[in-house]
């Protein structure tokens, strides 16, 4: 009996001390940081946009640009995820690219897009919001600041997205 309870007690104590490790903080690492960014709000029907990030990540580990994007008066229905080259896992600065259609539907309307950065243990970080208006006049000075960053284009997002928009709302409804 005393051998039993003893090795029950040694099992006992053995297992929790197995659980405290729970209890130590652990440094979860750091998440991406998105330090900058800048898009333009107007833009005609048919021209690119381009939306301006500067991100850094301590861990060295961000792996990719996950973009939502949606009708300002609808939820985000459409994702978009883009990688990031390895080169520049630590740091980045320069732009994503989307398309848009030279169609007259597209005129006055508008759309949210909320642009985030995951690394390789899906941290993420927070995300930044633009909004896209289409309009007969772009907004078509870049600050001096993004000027480097234009020559360096992240990903193309959303290649066929304005596309798709255009022949829905053209479609008849069934």
């Amino acid at each position: 009996m005393r051998k039993a309870l003893l090795i029950f007690a040694l099992s006992a104590s053995i297992l929790g001390c197995g659980e405290l490790w729970k209890l130590v903080p652990v440094e979860p690492g750091s998440k991406p940081v998105i330090s900058d960014y800048f898009a333009p709000q107007n833009v005609k029907p048919g021209e690119g946009w381009k939306i301006f990030l500067k991100a850094e990540d301590k861990d060295g580990d961000m792996k990719d640009i996950v973009a939502a994007i949606a009708p300002a008066s609808q939820s985000f229905l459409t994702y978009s995820f883009a990688s990031i080259r390895e080169e520049e896992r630590g740091s980045l600065a320069g732009y994503l690219f989307i398309r848009t259609m030279p169609s007259p539907i597209l005129q006055n309307e508008m759309f949210h897009l909320t642009i985030s950065i995951r690394d390789t243990t899906d941290r993420k970080s927070d995300s930044v919001t633009f909004l896209l208006s289409f309009t007969s006049e772009s907004d078509a000075e870049l600050p001096e600041k993004w000027r480097e960053a234009s020559d360096n284009r992240l990903a193309i997002i959303f290649p066929d997205y304005f596309y798709n928009y255009v022949r829905k709302v053209e479609s008849p409804r069934e």
